[in-house]
């Protein structure tokens, strides 16, 4: 960069015509913004955002208390088990919602499965609530869905507000 830097003030200063030297710079910036286009394209295929409607993995499941809430009975936590295909059968189940929704729909209960997902050789970190709803997030988004499933009721300690 130094090098192109150094160039750069060379040729400006070797020819002292107003019209080279910000044809130049303007040639220089373009290269530039092009450079930035093509790395943040390429950031942007890495980074897909998880489908619940196509196959995934459960790759692990781990218990975790949430410390972003009101809620502080843990010891409902203890009898609140997931199996890797109670998971499946959530996420599977489940709809994306947005912010406003999650906050009026539903409670935040401190029991939460910290989840791990593999889709198409892409990781995800998902967490779900006992409140039925779940967060999943690629690395730089994050996207809420909620479960207003009657039959999945059994695997939450709480359902969605839904009058």
């Amino acid at each position: 960069m130094q090098l192109l830097w150094t160039i750069l003030l060379f040729s400006c200063n070797a020819n002292s015509d107003k019209d080279n030297h910000s044809k130049i710079l303007a040639i220089s910036s373009t290269a530039n913004y092009l450079t930035l286009e093509k790395k943040d394209s390429v950031i942007k295929k890495s980074a897909k955002l998880f489908d619940n409607h196509l196959p995934f993995q459960i790759l692990s499941l781990t218990d975790m208390l949430n410390k972003n809430t009101t809620d502080t009975d843990t010891s409902k936590c203890n009898s609140w088990t997931l199996t890797r295909e109670n998971v499946l059968q959530i996420i599977k189940n489940s709809e994306s919602i947005d912010g406003t929704t999650w906050d009026l729909s539903f409670l935040v209960l401190t029991c939460t499965k910290s989840v791990i997902i593999l889709q198409s050789g892409q990781h995800y970190d998902a967490e779900i609530n006992a409140a039925s709803f779940f967060s999943i997030n690629n690395g730089d988004t994050t996207v809420l869905y909620g479960n207003y499933e009657k039959s999945d009721r059994k695997y939450f300690l709480g359902a969605p507000n839904t009058e």
